[in-house]
């Protein structure tokens, strides 16, 4: 009886699995096709990185870094920090305003891409999924959903956070073997707003006079 009991519960927990991983790919599919529906989108987030320091004193240090990502059809541009990152729809440039200075990046480097829609489009193939809990924050009902590769990876583990009354992308935290925790926030979500084609250029006026390298 106890062996009975045993596979019922089994069986019970695999099904389970199944309809929660089916749910979470669901509605990842679900929110990457309204993405890709906008005309554009302006995020304004925070991204955070906490590490370990090898310090018994102080064992853990963070950084918080604030940006704001500009998308229009294929093309983005991401303010942060000291640098912009810029894809004309075809290449993708590092800019640094304070330097002058604009690298093409190598197709490596260009290959993810860091919009709402690419990042969710990144985990459609090699990953399971799982539904992770519900969170509160701010009045808006946050349904996080836990992303694990299947094969050997940098990343141990990903949970995103989707916004249910928008459908948008609200929180993406990635989990790496050596301890670094690395966490993007959106703060503010706005679509459809016009966009200038300029933002998108390194021959814009913005960038006039900057030297332009190839890596």
């Amino acid at each position: 009886m106890k062996i009975v009991i045993t596979c019922v519960a089994l069986i019970s927990s695999m099904l389970l699995q199944a309809q929660t991983h089916k749910e979470a790919q669901k509605l990842l599919e679900e929110v990457k096709q309204k993405t890709e529906s906008y005309t554009s989108q302006t995020i304004h987030f925070v991204n955070e990185i906490d590490a370990p320091t090898g310090n018994p004193s102080q064992p853990r240090s963070s950084r918080k870094t604030r940006g704001t990502a500009r998308v229009k059809g294929n093309k983005y541009r991401i303010d942060m920090g000291g640098f912009l990152l810029i894809n004309d729809g075809n290449k993708t440039f590092m800019v640094y305003p304070d330097d002058e200075e604009i690298n093409l990046l190598n197709s490596e480097d260009q290959q993810f891409n860091l919009t709402p829609a690419g990042i969710l489009s990144s985990y459609e193939k090699g990953y399971s999924y799982a539904l992770a809990g519900t969170e509160k924050i701010n009045g808006k009902t946050i349904q996080y959903l836990r992303l694990k590769p299947k094969a050997a990876a940098d990343i141990k583990e990903i949970l995103i956070g989707i916004d249910m009354a928008t459908k948008q992308l609200y929180s993406y935290k990635q989990f790496s073997h050596d301890d670094v925790i690395t966490t993007l926030t959106v703060e503010k979500y706005e679509v459809n707003t016009p966009l200038s084609d300029a933002l998108f250029s390194i021959k814009a006026k913005e960038f006039e006079g900057f030297e332009i390298y190839e890596e």
